[in-house]
């Protein structure tokens, strides 16, 4: 019974594994997408409870909302992770940022299940990035970003987001609760990856723009609020 009971919040738990991606991306000055990371963290997890045995009291919100959220902000975090490894100027990134946080909403509203809910941010992304780098490469005649980049972020940053598309799309009928916790944990190692690894906008020293624990908490009640609200 214990070992039923285990495997069951095995998909609650391992929601968790979005947190040391958040705190990873906030340390490297990308307070954004640690946001992001917070908010999929928060909603995966409350989602997933509440399908665990014993842990209603934490639906908050209705069965409907948590799910819709729950694919939302996943969807939100693969577009923020690419659009920051990107490394686009102002005003072209907070432009294509927005541009992905409105057109998933809608896509996600539409179906929540269907391939189009992670392929469509995934391939306009790479579609924009490579469009970018290219025109970077016909300017500087050479290889950009550096090679570094392909070998130590590209690449495996890729392989571990594929493994978790994989997961989620070709083998949860194998064994639900353990499959879907490796999801998990592939798609947060990808983002880890695939971030770079300074914000060249974040400043630097004295200057740097920092995440503080005011600010967190200040989310945390506000999420809190919304939850509260919805359910009375």
């Amino acid at each position: 019974m214990g070992a039923f009971i285990a495997k069951m919040l095995l998909p609650t738990v391992s929601s968790l594994v979005f947190l040391p991606a958040a705190s990873v991306a906030a340390k490297r000055g990308f307070h954004m997408e640690a946001m992001v990371y917070f908010f999929t963290m928060f909603f995966t997890a409350v989602y997933h409870a509440c399908d665990g045995p014993g842990l209603s009291i934490l639906c908050f919100m209705k069965y409907d909302i948590l799910e819709y959220f729950s694919v939302y902000s996943t969807a939100l975090s693969m577009w923020v992770t690419l659009i920051a490894l990107g490394d686009f100027d102002e005003p072209q990134r907070s432009s294509i940022t927005m541009f992905g946080v409105l057109t998933t909403a809608v896509r996600i509203y539409q179906d929540r299940w269907g391939y189009g809910i992670y392929s469509g941010p995934i391939g306009s992304a790479v579609f924009i990035i490579t469009v970018k780098w290219l025109q970077k490469m016909k300017e500087l005649r050479a290889v950009y970003p550096e090679k570094k980049v392909y070998t130590q972020q590209v690449g495996p940053g890729c392989c571990f987001g594929a493994l978790a598309l994989m997961l989620r799309f070709y083998f949860e009928e194998w064994d639900y609760a353990y499959v879907h916790s490796f999801y998990h944990l592939s798609l947060a190692v990808s983002f880890v990856l695939l971030l770079p690894k300074k914000n060249r906008y974040a400043g630097t020293g004295r200057n740097a723009a920092k995440l503080s624990c005011f600010t967190l908490c200040c989310c945390v009640s506000y999420i809190y609020y919304i939850c509260t609200r919805e359910g009375s």
